[in-house]
C-alpha cells in the first residue's frame, strides 16, 4: 500500500526543468533585474544596500550560479553521452552529436547573456528617466 502511494505521489510531481532558449532569456533577465534595480535604488539614495554589500554580492552570485546550472546548462547533463569518450571522465566531441550538443549549448548560454544586457538596457532608461524627474 505504502509503495502504490509512493508512484501515484511521484505522477503527480512537478517535472524537474529542462534549459531551453526561453528559461535562459528568463533567468537572465531574472539575473540582471534586481542587480541593476539595487544599483538605481543606492544610487537614488533610497536604499542602504546595493550590489557593494558583500552578503547581496554572495547572494545574488549564489543565484546567478545556480540559474545558469539548472536553466540554462541543463543539470542533468552534466555528463552527456555526446560528449563521452572512450577514456573515463573525460568528455569531449568526437562526433557530430558531441559539436551539436556543445553549439546548442553555447547558444544557449549567449541567449542568457542576451536576456542580462535586455534587463539592464530596460532598468539603464528607468534610471534615466528616473533623473529627468
Amino acid at each position: 500500500m505504502l509503495i502504490k502511494n509512493l508512484w501515484l505521489l511521484s505522477q503527480r510531481m512537478m517535472p524537474f526543468p529542462r534549459a531551453s532558449s526561453n528559461s535562459a532569456f528568463i533567468v537572465g533577465i531574472s539575473l540582471s533585474a534586481p542587480t541593476y534595480l539595487l544599483y538605481i535604488l543606492k544610487a537614488s539614495g533610497l536604499s542602504a544596500y546595493g550590489v557593494d554589500n558583500p552578503e547581496v554580492f554572495a547572494g545574488i552570485v549564489t543565484y546567478g550560479l545556480l540559474t545558469l546550472l539548472l536553466f540554462v546548462i541543463d543539470i542533468r547533463s552534466l555528463a552527456p553521452k555526446a560528449l563521452k569518450t572512450s577514456i573515463p571522465w573525460v568528455y569531449f566531441p568526437t562526433n557530430q552529436a558531441g559539436w551539436n550538443y556543445l553549439f546548442r549549448l553555447l547558444g544557449r548560454v549567449l541567449v542568457w547573456l542576451l536576456g542580462i544586457a535586455t534587463g539592464a538596457g530596460l532598468l539603464a532608461a528607468l534610471q534615466y528617466l528616473m533623473k529627468l524627474f
